[in-house]
């Protein structure tokens, strides 16, 4: 029987209390979020170009962080690497709120510039923290309960989703979407994640280094992996549907708010509806994966998803209460999308290439979602000089993004998938860019989650 310790239980409990605080900072983070895309496109009106360039930093330094991370890690201990790069992020975003408050709203260049600054600083210190809080975590949660601990803290994140967001819509309601309404739902992720900093510096670690976000051997790990053939096609998978799925998530948030006249409170209703559904499938996915298995599982939601999202092509202004039977379909899809692409992705990759595996899908698939927005908001840009026919031409770009996600799966079909449990392990940064790309359609719960297997007893 395992019992744990006085100092295990406060550093789980400051964990727990962690997740809840650094909830509506995680949200804020990513620039498809109910919250940044409402500022970003209702308020301060960026237009397409300045989005789609947004949309693809949070990838950009996904794909970045395999350099950075083994270089920047060899010089600091893992507990020091992650609170070093979260203070650093919080730095970044206590000059974005100043940022908020006083840039002009009549001058869209000016904002693109500032949020494209932003959001690159931001998305790189993020990127970082989470590959060492990744390691880090791995060191103060015991290894017996890690499963059912990280279940429980999902739940209280989950809790702190779902109020943020109906404080949001409170806020932009009672506030007509004002400024003054944007600059205190931000102050309130601000501030709340300093206090989850604070927080975190109470947790101590048995490991004095805090563990280990790289091994030496990085380079020669990465190099092996090519042998292995179907870990291959799964990341070649990743890499097409992750570039139709980026498109897509830059293209619904514009969309919705520009195109149908949503507003901000909608969106984030909408929002709410998707992140509840996909919230209530975790577990009956969960079981029908380990029923079935992951590839068929992910072919039949992912498909579904896909299938459903076509309503986008035919939703017009005046049918907007149809967006709410799409997001909750999509919601309850999705989430069995990402959980058996997790599944599957940690039966592929080689035990003992388990981070190094994780970093070369992260790369790959965050080098499509990197330039999938950019070419998105290039043509809507280049669609409004030339007085094209707008709402038009981006229901014919969701097609072609929902074919290409289709077409994607074409790739994965048949592929062996070995009849093995994947390791027990923390995979906070395995699905990371997919996980952000659902966030910008809905399922915000998971932005600040934590997949792992759970041990069998």
């Amino acid at each position: 029987m395992w019992v744990q310790s006085s100092r295990t239980r406060r550093n789980l409990r400051y964990s727990s209390i962690d997740a809840i605080f650094s909830t509506p900072w995680s949200l804020l983070s990513l620039p498809g979020s109910f919250l940044m895309a409402g500022l970003l496109n209702a308020y301060f009106q960026i237009g397409p170009f300045w989005f789609g360039l947004l949309c693809a930093m949070p990838a950009l330094a996904n794909a970045l962080q395999i350099v950075m991370v083994p270089f920047i890690a060899r010089y600091m201990a893992v507990r020091d690497f992650t609170l070093c790069h979260g203070w650093m992020n919080l730095g970044i975003w206590l000059s974005g709120l100043v940022g908020i408050a006083f840039i002009p709203r009549d001058n869209p260049d000016l904002a693109g510039w500032f949020f494209t600054c932003l959001f690159a600083l931001g998305s790189t210190t993020l990127s970082l923290l989470v590959m060492g809080w990744t390691a880090w975590v791995g060191d103060f949660v015991p290894v017996e309960i890690r499963g059912r601990y990280m279940g429980r803290r999902n739940r209280f994140a989950s809790i702190a989703t779902l109020s943020f967001m109906c404080l949001s819509i409170l806020m932009l309601e009672l506030l007509d979407a004002s400024r003054i309404a944007y600059i205190i739902l931000v102050a309130v992720a601000v501030f709340a994640r300093m206090a989850a900093m604070y927080i975190q510096h109470l947790i101590q670690s048995p490991d004095p280094t805090g563990g280990q976000v790289a091994s030496a051997n990085w380079a020669k790990e990465l190099s092996a992996l090519k042998e292995h053939k179907p870990l291959m096609r799964f990341v070649c998978y990743g890499m097409a549907s992750g570039f139709f799925m980026a498109g897509m998530g830059a293209l619904v948030p514009i969309y919705a708010l520009d195109q149908l006249g949503a507003s901000p409170a909608q969106f984030t209703s909408f929002s709410i509806a998707g992140t509840i559904s996909g919230a209530l499938g975790v577990r009956l996915w969960g079981e029908m994966i380990d029923r079935h298995g992951a590839v068929p599982i992910m072919l039949i939601s992912f498909i579904a998803w896909r299938i459903g999202d076509m309503g986008w092509l035919f939703i017009t202004p005046d049918a907007l209460f149809w967006m709410y039977p799409m997001w909750i379909s999509g919601g309850l899809m999705a989430i069995g999308y990402l959980l058996g692409s997790f599944n599957l992705l940690l039966k592929l990759i080689p035990k003992h290439s388990r981070t190094a595996g994780i970093s070369l899908n992260l790369t790959v698939t965050s080098i499509a979602a990197t330039i999938a927005p950019i070419l998105i908001g290039w043509i809507l840009n280049k669609a409004g000089q030339l007085d094209w026919n707008i709402p038009l031409t981006y229901r014919c770009l969701m097609a072609i993004c929902l074919t290409g996600c289709l077409l994607s799966t074409l790739i994965i079909r048949g592929i062996k998938e070995p009849q093995t449990k994947p390791e027990l392990n923390t995979i906070q940064g395995a699905m990371r860019t997919i996980r952000q790309l659902t966030v910008n359609q809905g399922l915000n719960f998971i932005s600040n989650a934590s997949f792992i297997v759970r041990r069998k007893r």
